[in-house]
C-alpha cells in the first residue's frame, strides 16, 4: 500500500520536464500491432497504463521493453487476436487494440474494457462506426469483431469520441480503397496517431480537422520506425493549476501554447502571467490570489478538456469568487469532490454541473483517490493547504503521471510517497 503525505503551503519554483502524452502513447502502442516490425517510442513515460499495454503486447505474442526512456515494441511475432480479460478490465486503452487487430488479422475479441470510475463510458460509438466500415460485431459477455469486407467506406460519428476516431483509423489503414470518417475528434493525440501511421507507410490526411481520409495500403515501409509523441497537455495543465494554488514561477521547455489554449484563456491574467515564444510556453509567473474562473464548459477539443476538469475544480476552491463547471463529456465525473469537501471546500454538484464558492478557509485532511485525474485534484488541494494531508489510492494517480511527487518535490513542494 502507498500514499502521499503532503505538507502544503510552499510556493513552486523551477523547470518542469513534461512527459510524452499518455493519451498519445497508449493508442501508439496499440497501432504498433499493425506494423509487424519494431517501433521505438521516444521519451515514453513509465506509467501504470503503459506497463499494462506492454503486457498486452507480450500476451499477444510480441515483445515490449524499455531501453532507458525509449519504449521498444517488436510486434512481428504477434499471433493472437484475443485480448486477455484480466488486463483489458484494468484499462480502457485496451479498447484501442480492436482497430489494430482488425487491420492485421481481420478479427478481434475483447472483454468489456475497464479504466477510471468516472461515470458511464459505453463503447457503442466504437461499435457503430466499425459496423459502418464493414465489421461484424457480436456482443455478449465479451465483444467479438470480424471484418466481413476489407473495402473502404464512410462513417460519421454521432459524437466526437477520441477512442472511436482512433479505432476507425486503425481498422481502415490497410483496407482496399478509400475510407472517410466524419465528425471526428480533433485532439493533438489524433494527429500523433496519423503521423505515426504515415511514418510506417500509411496514407492518412485530415487529422485535427472534422474529416479524416484514409487511402488503404497493403504493405508498410521497412522494419523499424522511431517516433516522439507530443508532450502531455494534461500534465502541463495540472502543473499550471498547482502553481495557481501555490504561487511561484514555473518554467517549461517549449510546450505547445495552442494545445493548452483552452486553459490559458481561463487562467491568463487571473493572478498569473504566461510568457510564450514562437507558439511555445516558456514561463508562468503566479503573483497572488486568483479570482473565480466564472463559467467553464467542458467539451471536446479544442474546448476545455474533461481530463483537467477535476484539477480546475480544486484550484477554484482557493480562488476568491464563484466558478461553475459543466462537463458535457463525462457527465458523472464529479465523484472526487466528496474528497475535496473533506478540507472544507464549498462545492455543490448538480447533475453534470459543479458550483465552487471559493475563498473558504480550508484545512488538511485524509483523502482517497478514486480515479486518475480526481487524484491529481487531491494533490493540488493538499499543496495549497497549510498542514499535513494524506492521499491514499496512489495507484490511480500512477496510471497517468510518471513520478508526479518527484517532480513536485524538485519544485519545492513538501510531498513524499509513503509505503505502509
Amino acid at each position: 500500500m502507498e500514499k502521499f503525505v503532503v505538507r502544503g503551503g510552499n510556493k513552486l519554483f523551477g523547470e518542469i520536464e513534461i512527459q510524452s502524452a499518455k493519451n498519445s502513447v497508449l493508442p501508439l502502442i496499440a497501432a504498433s500491432i499493425i506494423y509487424e516490425g519494431k517501433t521505438y517510442i521516444e521519451d515514453c513515460p513509465k506509467i501504470y497504463d503503459v506497463l499494462v499495454m506492454m503486457k498486452i503486447i507480450e500476451k499477444l505474442g510480441g515483445k515490449a521493453y524499455f531501453d532507458k526512456n525509449t519504449l521498444v515494441l517488436d510486434t512481428e511475432g504477434v499471433n493472437d487476436w484475443n485480448l486477455p480479460e484480466d488486463m483489458t478490465k484494468e484499462i480502457r486503452a485496451s479498447l484501442f487494440t480492436v482497430g489494430a487487430l482488425l487491420s492485421r488479422f481481420g478479427y478481434a475479441s475483447i472483454s468489456a474494457p475497464g479504466g477510471c470510475n468516472i461515470g458511464s463510458r459505453p463503447i457503442d460509438i466504437h461499435i457503430d462506426c466499425l459496423k459502418d466500415l464493414g465489421v461484424n460485431v457480436y456482443e455478449g459477455e465479451s465483444f467479438s469483431f470480424s471484418k466481413k469486407t476489407n473495402n473502404g467506406g464512410i462513417t460519421k460519428l454521432r459524437y466526437k469520441s477520441v477512442g472511436a476516431t482512433e479505432n476507425a483509423i486503425m481498422a481502415s489503414v490497410k483496407s482496399n480503397g478509400v475510407t472517410v470518417i466524419e465528425n471526428v475528434a480533433k485532439e493533438p493525440e489524433i494527429v500523433d496517431l496519423q503521423n505515426y501511421l504515415n511514418a510506417i507507410g500509411g496514407k492518412i490526411s485530415g487529422a485535427g480537422s472534422d474529416r479524416i481520409v484514409i487511402e488503404g495500403v497493403k504493405k508498410f515501409n521497412g522494419k523499424e520506425v522511431r517516433f516522439k509523441p507530443v508532450k502531455d497537455r494534461i500534465e502541463v495543465g495540472t502543473f499550471i493549476l498547482a502553481g495557481a494554488v501555490c504561487g511561484g514561477e514555473l518554467r517549461f521547455k517549449g510546450e505547445s501554447f495552442e494545445n493548452s489554449s483552452a486553459l490559458i484563456k481561463i487562467i491568463e491574467h487571473n493572478a498569473c502571467k504566461i510568457y510564450s515564444k514562437n507558439g511555445k510556453i516558456e514561463c508562468v509567473k503566479f503573483d497572488g490570489q486568483t479570482h473565480g474562473y466564472g463559467f467553464v464548459s467542458v467539451d471536446p477539443y479544442p474546448s476545455f478538456p474533461t481530463d483537467l476538469q477535476p484539477q480546475l475544480v480544486a484550484a477554484a476552491s482557493f480562488s476568491d469568487g464563484l466558478t461553475v463547471v459543466v462537463d458535457n463529456v463525462f457527465k458523472r465525473r464529479f465523484g472526487y469532490t466528496e474528497q475535496l469537501k473533506k478540507t472544507g471546500a464549498d462545492i455543490a454538484v448538480y447533475d453534470n454541473a459543479c458550483v465552487i464558492n471559493g475563498g473558504k478557509k480550508l484545512s488538511s485532511a485524509e483523502m482517497i483517490a478514486g480515479d486518475l485525474r480526481g487524484g491529481a485534484a487531491l494533490i493540488i488541494q493538499a499543496l495549497g493547504i497549510c498542514g499535513e494531508s494524506t492521499i491514499s489510492g496512489v495507484r490511480h494517480i500512477d496510471r497517468g503521471y510518471d513520478g508526479i511527487e518527484e517532480k513536485l518535490h524538485l519544485l519545492g513542494a513538501d510531498i513524499h510517497r509513503i509505503y505502509y
